[in-house]
């Protein structure tokens, strides 16, 4: 079916292994980046507890110009001291990017938009983000072997926010090609887009319900795109999507990309990628 983003209606926990073999098994993958079932400090700043190393930030504070204030790598992790130093968003103005402070994950709130309540955006879209963007690599070919973003997240509240992407990279748009979003009854649905353009060329996306779980518990989502085949998943459980066109390259995108009007916070407990299989590009 395709169908606007209104949500249309749909668990299995994952396997669990032992902390020690699951990191044996991480080491022995190509390309792994992040941290793995270690304890979270709730005194650290998220890139002491996070490898963000490989992610910018966009954010919706104003950059002095109109535009969001995007957040480096080397900002976010402050070389070996993301602890400390790393950077955060706790000000008396706004606080939008931020540690827990009960259980040590990563906050990340975004405003709603509407003509009566703007908020700081990129002029090619209608929505407000917190959002993590790939820059290592900065984009990846769907071909190779492996291309995964594995998150742990639990929802907080927002009717409707886009909890990751998969990015065109190298095509004539600058267009998502996957989104999944996260509505605040609970489902979990992937959008496909259908054409390169997306609602710019008048295409709708494919909805594809994936679960549903209830805001305030934590899950899992995993999204592979390899072998130029799409899957994505709630608590382990992968399904293959449709396809309507290629793209050259691609990257992901992580974290609270709010498309309602309303705010929306989600808190981070796990952010992992894993490349391999054919060579990414970090230009």
């Amino acid at each position: 079916m395709i169908i606007t983003r209104e949500k249309p209606q749909l668990l299995k926990d994952s396997m669990h292994l032992p902390t020690s073999s699951y990191n044996a098994l991480l080491a022995t993958l190509p390309f792994f980046s992040g941290r793995v079932a270690a304890a979270l400090n709730p005194s650290c700043r998220p890139g002491g507890n996070f490898d963000l190393s490989k992610w910018a930030l966009e954010t919706p504070i104003d950059n002095g110009n109109g535009q969001p204030l995007v957040i480096s790598a080397a900002s976010l992790s402050a070389g070996n001291d993301g602890c400390k130093n790393g950077w955060q968003d706790k000000g008396s103005n706004h606080q939008w990017f931020f540690t827990e402070s009960t259980d040590g994950s990563m906050v990340m709130k975004a405003p709603g938009y509407s003509k009566d309540r703007p908020c700081i955006k990129w002029s090619g879209s209608n929505h407000c983000r917190t959002e993590f963007r790939q820059t290592s690599p900065t984009s990846w070919p769907p071909s190779a072997t492996t291309n995964r973003l594995h998150v742990k997240l639990v929802g907080i509240r927002g009717r409707n926010v886009c909890i990751g992407q998969v990015f065109q990279v190298g095509s004539s748009a600058n267009k998502p090609f996957a989104e999944l979003y996260y509505y605040d009854d609970g489902t979990v649905i992937m959008g496909v887009a259908t054409c390169q353009g997306g609602a710019n060329d008048g295409c709708k996306q494919h909805m594809e319900p994936l679960g549903t779980v209830a805001l305030g518990t934590a899950f899992t989502y995993d999204i592979w795109f390899e072998g130029n085949v799409l899957k994505a998943g709630v608590n382990g459980q992968m399904k293959t999507l449709k396809t309507y066109f290629t793209t050259p390259g691609a990257m992901f995108k992580a974290g609270n990309y709010n498309q309602g009007t309303d705010d929306a916070s989600v808190h981070i407990l796990e952010l992992t990628t894993q490349h391999g299989g054919e060579e990414a590009s970090d230009l």
